[in-house]
Formats: C-alpha cells, sequence, structure tokens
C-alpha cells in the first residue's frame, strides 16, 4: 500500500510519473481535510482517498494507522510518499521488488544530488543496489506493514514527525526482530520543496525539535521496559548515543571538500 500527500485541489499524483501498471495498492491523503472519504479512479489510477486538515506528517502518520484499524488484512509494505517527491510508478514497483527479493523491513528510495536535502548520506551512491542504515527518513518510508502496526500507538500526539523516523521505527523493529533497514540506491527519487517542518510552531505548543527529543525519551522507555539487554549494544550507541553535530574540524573538512564535491557531482 503506498500512501501520497495531496492537497485535495490540485492534479493528483502531479510529481508521479504514471509510467507503469500500479503493483499495488494506492491511497491518497488529502491533507486540507476538503476531500470525502472515498475509492475514486483519477487519471487511470483506482485509489482509497483519506483526508483530514493537518498540521504536518505525524498527524498523517495517525490518520492512516486509525483508518488501517478497519481493514481486515495488514498490507505487506506502507509506504507514506510527500507531495513533493518526484518519481515513477515502475520505482515504487522496482523498490517493492528488491526489498522481497533482499527481505527488507524499512527502507527508502534515495535522492538525486540536486534534491533539497537535510542528511547528505540520503544521496544516491552510484553502482550500489542498497546499503544498510540504522534508520531512514519520513519524506518516503517503506515499513513493513507489521513494524507500523506495531508502532501506531506511539504515533498519537507527534504533529511533525520528527522522532518517528530516528527513534521510534528503529526501536520498533528492534523489539520486533524486523530490523533490515536500507537505502536503496538502485532506486533514485527527487525532493523538490525545501524542507520547512523544522521552522514552526505546531498548536500544542511545541516545535519539531521539542518532539524529537519526547519521542526519543519514550522510546529510551520503551527499551529500557521492554528490552535493556539492548542498552550495551552497538546498536544503542549509534541511535540514541552517537554525536551527530559536526565539530568545528568537521565543519572545516566539509567546507574545503565542498566544491571538489560539486564537481564530482556535475562530472561525467
Amino acid at each position: 500500500m503506498v500512501l501520497v500527500s495531496w492537497d485535495g485541489s490540485s492534479t493528483p499524483w502531479a510529481m508521479i510519473h504514471l509510467d507503469a501498471p500500479a503493483e499495488f495498492d494506492w491511497v491518497l491523503f488529502d491533507y486540507s481535510g476538503r476531500a470525502q472519504p472515498e475509492v475514486v479512479t483519477w487519471r487511470g489510477q483506482q485509489a482509497q482517498v483519506l483526508s483530514g486538515s493537518t498540521e504536518c506528517k505525524g498527524e498523517i502518520y495517525q490518520a492512516l494507522a486509525t483508518w488501517l484499524q478497519t481493514r481486515a488484512q495488514t498490507p505487506e509494505y506502507i509506504a507514506l510518499i510527500d507531495d513533493d517527491i518526484l518519481l515513477g510508478v515502475s520505482d515504487i514497483n522496482r523498490i517493492l521488488h528488491l526489498a522481497r527479493v533482499e527481505g527488507l523491513d524499512v527502507f527508502s528510495p534515495v535522492l538525486t544530488h540536486d534534491s533539497r536535502y537535510t542528511h547528505r548520506w540520503s544521496l544516491q551512491q552510484p553502482h550500489r543496489l542498497f546499503r544498510e542504515v540504522d534508520w531512514v527518513e519520513v519524506m518516503m518510508p517503506f515499513y513493513r506493514g507489521s513494524v507500523f502496526v506495531a508502532a501506531a500507538a506511539h504515533f498519537e500526539g507527534n504533529v511533525s514527525s520528527w522522532g518517528i523516523d530516528k527513534y521510534l521505527m528503529p526501536t520498533v523493529q528492534q523489539l520486533t526482530q524486523c530490523t533490515r533497514t536500507a537505502l536503496v540506491d538502485a532506486v533514485v527519487a527527487s525532493h523538490r520543496r525545501e524542507v520547512t517542518s523544522g521552522t514552526k510552531r505546531y498548536r500544542h505548543g511545541l516545535t519539531a525539535g521539542q518532539e524529537r527529543e519526547a519521542m526519543k525519551q519514550r522510546c529510551l522507555a520503551l527499551v529500557q521496559s521492554h528490552a535493556p539487554h539492548l542498552l550495551d549494544s552497538a546498536w544503542f550507541h549509534r541511535v540514541f548515543e552517537q554525536r551527530h553535530v559536526r565539530t568545528r574540524w568537521q565543519q572545516l573538512r566539509a567546507a574545503l571538500g565542498r566544491p571538489l564535491r560539486r564537481w564530482l557531482d556535475s562530472s561525467t
């Protein structure tokens, strides 16, 4: 099942190249709350429309989880793709195929080098099929259905979705033993708008950064309660303790290397 966000008025799937029959079920989520929940056929594609007025993606996670509770069967994989992600139906078909072949539990396409991005490690590394990582961002993640359902109880109250990617999903994966996480370099997408969720304060009074810290504390409590043996693991150190802010020397090296990276990115 693949959910794509939608503003409720523009052309559905405006960024999705409908270049192949979809080998999955479509969900269109109208985040304006104007559309009626129903099954529709647009541009030759049949989709379930869900609708709700949301501030940010965390509320889409919550709405999808609530709707899935009404269904008799959990999908094998569940994807939530932002409306500013440019990729094709054939790309989605391919990444689902590769995930089944490799037995992946959480995964994502990589980004083109001209995308708007937050994490440089999410950019495509050519000549690779995939690379294992600890977590993937929320802009276009794919989750094993059982992992998404197991995490659903912890979505509530998180508006921005910050912390769901880095802390909640990796924690739930450890607790459910569905730990294969990867960026799939063989499938590339492009993110076309600037990232703005970190600049907002949401209606409950918290910023995205504060929500991320709250989710971190919630996940620490889950680990301590349900899997205390993980507290001394390399995984726990990488996800919860490792420093992710660059030192001044690292910042200087990055600045010095930036012209070289630009040259390499533009070379053929």
